[in-house]
C-alpha cells in the first residue's frame, strides 16, 4: 500500500490542475498496478474542482467508480473537500457515462 502526502505535492492548497495531474500520474500507475493508496490530505485546506477533477474525476474514464473505492482511500480530508470530491466524483461519472454513449455510433 502507497500513502501520498498531498500537501507534500501541493501545499496547503489543492486547487490547480497541474498539481492534480501530479496526483493521477501516480494515482494512474498504482492502479495500473493494482497497488492500494492511500491520498492524505493532512495539512491541505484549500480545495478547488481543478485540483479533483484533474487528479481523481479524469480516473473515472477508465475506471469504475467501484475500482476507484476499492485501490483509493482519501484520509484527513476536511468536509469541504469531501463535499468537493463527492461532487467533481458525480459529474465525472455523468460526463463519462455520456461520452461514452456518444462515442457508440451505429452505421
Amino acid at each position: 500500500m502507497t500513502t501520498i502526502k498531498v500537501f507534500d505535492i501541493t501545499g496547503r492548497n489543492a486547487i490547480s490542475m497541474q498539481k492534480g495531474n501530479l496526483i493521477y500520474e501516480i494515482l494512474e500507475q498504482n492502479c495500473k498496478n493494482k497497488e492500494k493508496v492511500i491520498l492524505d490530505f493532512a495539512g491541505v485546506s484549500l480545495f478547488a474542482s481543478p485540483f479533483f477533477n484533474a487528479s481523481i474525476g479524469h480516473l473515472l474514464k477508465d475506471i469504475s467508480v467501484e475500482e476507484l473505492l476499492q485501490f483509493m482511500t482519501p484520509v484527513h480530508l476536511n468536509e469541504t473537500g469531501k463535499e468537493l470530491l463527492n461532487l467533481v466524483i458525480a459529474n465525472a461519472i455523468a460526463f463519462y457515462s455520456n461520452h461514452k454513449r456518444d462515442v457508440n455510433i451505429e452505421l
